[in-house]
């Protein structure tokens, strides 16, 4: 639980970030005055903010377009650079981290934040069991992060993921696809009676937290490296922050359903068959949840309008329907934790729709971009 609130956290000021600076910094007007150099030549002071965050220093070179309303468009150099980045590496006291939990947080800030390798080490004769555990537990759940040298007193971490071959819509479009395999398994567990699936349904949340956790990493990656961000296919930094959104919420879909099949374990066939067709009607409503989501991968895809538009309304639909079953549940249940279960499953099946609904909002935000695309609308 921790660990996400730790990204949250992160991601909350990421967000702030990216709106005060790449949206009200690149709306708002700065007034410069122009200052006279040499007999004949005109200069003008470049905001230290902005070059900062486009990490320049002097003698750094920029290309100045004229627009076709006069205006002058200044672009860092950098930004079509390919030279990869110096490596980020960072040392980690072992020492220090006295507080329980302290080392693995540690751990995931520096991997989120695009740190490259990651040194930990110890004064004394050799790291604590406890630290060891705490360092296997939480490379395991970073994707791409190994240990590369391990020694008594000294462990040596590396991210081995090349950032440059993994877009956000592919990792997106991965996370929908498990998403859509592990709402398929809890359909399977319930209906056939096989635990197998639920149990595979967990370890498949793992790994959809570790593609989150990846795709986080590459948007701060991102937002640090315009270089990179271009050779992804990302066309705006605001688009930064819808991905960011999208990749949250499919991440609560997939701890939603993770526990709906926990819940799942737990029922008893014979006595979900007892309560008449309740259980053919969830499967109907399974199905129609799978085909909103692979709808939404093709909306996302293709930057789809009208789809997004009819997901987004399927998706009320589906939570009307889940609310009238549960009724029904409760209507015919004579077995209490029976009913509790089921409706608790079908509870999390409306969160999980909520969330991917978002999908199609994004797209349909990201669509207005193109105005004249698709003819809906156009500037007067």
């Amino acid at each position: 639980m921790w660990i996400k609130l730790y990204i949250q956290y992160l991601l909350l000021k990421m967000m702030i970030f990216t709106f005060s600076h790449k949206l009200l910094g690149v709306l708002n007007t700065i007034e410069r005055t122009l200052l006279k150099l040499g007999k004949s030549s005109l200069v003008v002071v470049l905001p230290k903010d902005w070059l900062h965050e486009m990490g320049l220093k002097n003698g750094d070179k920029v290309m100045v377009k004229q627009e076709e309303d006069g205006a002058l468009k200044i672009v860092p150099q950098n930004i079509f650079s390919t030279k990869p980045e110096k490596e980020r590496s960072i040392v980690i006291n072992a020492d220090k981290c006295k507080s329980k939990g302290l080392l693995e947080r540690l751990l995931v800030a520096n991997y989120l934040l695009g740190n490259d390798s990651i040194i930990i080490c110890s004064k004394k004769e050799s790291i604590e069991p406890q630290k060891l555990r705490e360092i296997r537990k939480i490379s395991q759940k970073l994707r791409g992060f190994e240990v590369i040298e391990q020694r008594t007193n000294r462990i040596y971490l590396q991210c081995l993921a090349d950032s440059k071959k993994f877009s956000l819509e592919n990792l997106i479009s991965r996370m929908l696809a498990l998403l859509l395999s592990m709402i398929d398994y809890v359909r399977k567990g319930i209906s056939g009676g096989s635990p197998e699936y639920l149990e595979e349904v967990i370890y498949m949340e793992e790994e959809m937290d570790r593609l989150h956790w990846f795709a986080v990493r590459q948007i701060l990656l991102m937002q640090r490296n315009r270089a990179l961000a271009k050779a992804l296919g990302v066309k705006s930094p605001l688009h930064l922050i819808g991905n960011r959104l999208i990749l949250k919420l499919l991440e609560l879909a997939g701890d939603y359903v993770e526990e709906m099949a926990k819940d799942a374990k737990n029922l008893e066939l014979e006595k979900v068959l007892a309560l008449g067709d309740i259980l053919e009607n969830f499967e109907l409503l399974i199905d129609k949840v799978e085909d909103v989501i692979s709808d939404s991968v093709r909306a996302f895809n293709g930057l789809d309008i009208i789809l997004s538009n009819d997901i987004i309304s399927r998706i009320d639909i589906l939570e009307a329907e889940a609310r009238r079953l549960s009724e029904e549940i409760v209507s015919r249940g004579t077995d209490v934790p029976t009913s509790v279960k089921l409706i608790r499953i079908l509870t999390r099946v409306i969160d999980m729709c909520r969330s991917i609904s978002v999908v199609g909002e994004v797209v349909i935000n990201r669509s207005t971009e193109n105005l004249g695309a698709d003819g809906f609308m156009k500037y007067e």
